[in-house]
């Protein structure tokens, strides 16, 4: 999980400096041009690279979390991501998983709970979930866009 977790986090670092180096040029030479289907791709772009940027901020502590817990030795149990200080819940941790969406490194118990370490900022969903879906929203709207006004060149020159 080691491995998986430090693939996705240069998958992360590569798509940040691709969406922005994209983004910002297309940007640029939409606002130059004064064309809306360039300036929403770019503002897309740059909307998707502020997601991977935050995705890859939270593999981070996950990344932490799990070689920490893979580490052993003395005073490894519970796992020392999971611990909390002042309660007596440690004695019940009895094992650990991560989930991808929303990222968390998540402690599990004796009695089928769980919770979560906190080693995952806590602004990281928000604005994977925020900057995702609006980075997707724009390349779509772009695309109509263009699609519209191809349309209308047809309609004007049928020839």
């Amino acid at each position: 999980m080691v491995f998986l977790s430090l693939l996705l986090l240069l998958v992360c670092a590569l798509a940040v400096f691709g969406f922005l180096g994209y983004g910002g040029q297309t940007f640029a030479r939409g606002l130059r041009r004064q064309s809306l289907p360039e300036v929403l791709r770019g503002g897309s772009a740059i909307a998707a690279a502020v997601a991977a940027g935050a995705y890859g901020w939270g593999l981070v502590g996950v990344t932490g979390a799990l070689v920490e817990a893979r580490d052993g030795g003395t005073g490894s149990a519970p796992v020392r991501a999971c611990r909390t200080p002042g309660q007596q819940a440690d004695g019940q941790v009895t094992g650990y998983r991560v989930d991808w969406l929303p990222l968390r490194f998540v402690c599990e118990t004796s009695d089928g709970g769980s919770f979560g370490s906190g080693d995952v900022p806590a602004y990281v969903t928000p604005l994977v979930l925020g900057f995702g879906p609006a980075a997707a929203g724009g390349a779509v709207c772009s695309a109509w866009v263009v699609e519209v006004r191809v349309r209308q060149r047809r309609q004007r020159n049928p020839w």
